[in-house]
């Protein structure tokens, strides 16, 4: 057999092997732009510059339409948050005061945080905040001005119904 086959060979495998550890979608691509050369080799009698012209277009085809199609497939599910990205917009009850300067706690999922002001103002203790981003193993917070109830099982945040309030009121007038 000629010795570009076992280049070819060589190609296929080292490409799908660099695949395997780095799973980028781009050394597949290479692997699959050497099956036709590899084949052409084998059958011989093939120029190593035709066999090498069809691998660089071959592969160049497939990186540049199949890749984004193929990545969005693959990776359709890996958009979902992880633990620490599904905190982020969460509400929950601050447990100690906080500033730019003093950390607060927050507890979710029965598990305390650090929690700080995310624009540097007071914050007080039992105050409704929302998490506005994770930075290393702090809650980055803010203050929630609307009015807002919590179950006493639940770290969230719940809207007040209409009903609740239009009982509170007609309590209050009685």
């Amino acid at each position: 057999m000629e010795t570009m086959f076992w280049v070819w060979l060589a190609v296929i495998v080292v490409g799908i092997i660099v695949e395997l550890v780095t799973f980028e979608l781009v050394s597949i691509w290479f692997s699959a732009g050497a099956v036709i050369p590899f084949i052409l080799a084998g059958i011989g009698g093939i120029r190593v510059e035709i066999q090498i012209a069809v691998f660089v277009v071959v592969a160049a085809v497939l990186i540049i339409f199949v890749r984004k199609y193929a990545q969005k497939w693959l990776f359709r599910n890996m958009k979902d948050k992880t633990n620490i990205d599904s905190l982020v917009g969460k509400e929950c009850r601050l447990l100690e005061d906080t500033d730019f300067e003093k950390n607060g706690t927050v507890k979710i999922n029965d598990i305390t945080w650090t929690a700080v002001s995310v624009d540097g103002n007071l914050i007080k203790k039992g105050s409704f905040v929302e998490i506005v981003n994770v930075n290393g193993n702090k809650l980055l917070v803010r203050k929630i001005e609307e009015k807002r109830q919590i179950s006493e099982d639940s770290e969230e945040i719940k809207p007040e119904n209409k009903q609740s309030q239009e009982n509170k009121t007609e309590n209050k007038g009685e």
